[in-house]
């Protein structure tokens, strides 16, 4: 039984094809009785979802891309309205992260079975992110990717090749767990969930529901490293790679000379340093598969 009040907030230019009207149809065939709002920009989804919490909807479902999702989650942290997640972009990280197949009709049948778990929340600046935070190559990947007019992985892997002859390592300061570390590193990523997207496993032991922060530190590489370590984010092995060191925090402030760019589930952001992230366990219920972790089964009640 699907519960009264579902709405999908849908992004109308997420997915390679853009075909709105196709999503539509197919959510309406699966959720018939459900409330469906186009975005027209950015900030809209959260703000959609925040309203949506407050007027008793049990489900909202973010059908986009990362960005989408990021958004749709954000505005329902710390509520009772469960967030579903029907992927349609480019890396599709937390639907990967949840198990939550990329097919958009697979993923709705998951929805309609309407089993709930908790996540935490990662909160970086006055930004929240579910997956991954990262300062470094991958922010600046992000950035250029956001800035091009072409999504999809193949875009991104351009990008990024691109971007890894003309990238020049910044010194940043990091405390955290009572440390205090000098680093030039290649990047940064802090993870809720294991992989950036695309089943890229940068975190292979962080879990999105233990309360802690996966800290991955990645140093310099030549284009050689890169080749040669490059297959183990597909394969689940990077943590061999003697580039890469790990800690784990609840909470983290990172420092520079100057501005910091950072990216929220691949969304670049500038910010003034220092860089405070940190955890809110269990603040976000979502749909996943049932077989996923800590879920329990959403109730119906009118």
């Amino acid at each position: 039984m699907q519960p009264q009040k579902t709405l999908f907030i849908v992004n109308p230019i997420s997915g390679f094809r853009r075909d709105k009207s196709a999503i539509i149809n197919l959510i309406h065939a699966q959720f018939p009785s459900s409330d469906v709002e186009l975005t027209a920009g950015p900030g809209e989804a959260t703000r959609l979802a925040r309203e949506a919490a407050l007027r008793d909807y049990e489900i909202v479902a973010a059908v986009g891309g990362d960005g989408t999702i990021n958004e749709v989650a954000s505005g329902l942290v710390g509520t009772n309205t469960a967030l579903g997640i029907i992927p349609r972009g480019s890396g599709n990280g937390l639907a990967r992260g949840l198990g939550i197949p990329i097919q958009p009709a697979e993923a709705l049948r998951v929805l309609a079975a309407g089993a709930v778990r908790a996540i935490d929340a990662g909160c970086a600046g006055s930004r929240y992110f579910f997956a991954v935070c990262g300062i470094g190559f991958d922010a600046t990947v992000g950035q250029k990717f956001n800035a091009a007019h072409w999504r999809g992985p193949l875009p991104y892997f351009l990008i990024a090749a691109q971007q890894f002859a003309a990238f020049h390592p910044e010194a940043l300061r990091l405390n955290f767990n009572g440390k205090q570390l000098q680093k030039l590193p290649f990047l940064i990523t802090i993870a809720n969930t294991q992989q950036y997207g695309n089943g890229a496993i940068i975190a292979p032991q962080a879990q999105p529901d233990d309360g802690i922060l996966d800290i991955c530190m990645v140093e310099p590489m030549s284009i050689i490293d890169a080749i040669k370590y490059v297959p183990k984010l597909f394969n689940g092995t990077i943590a061999e790679a003697p580039i890469i060191s790990y800690g784990r925090a609840q909470e983290l402030a990172i420092e520079k000379d100057g501005p910091i760019l950072f990216h929220v589930d691949g969304e670049a952001i500038t910010c003034e340093g220092p860089l405070k992230i940190s955890i809110k366990p269990q603040a976000l219920r979502v749909i996943a598969p049932a077989n996923s972790s800590n879920h329990m089964m959403l109730s119906h009640a009118n």
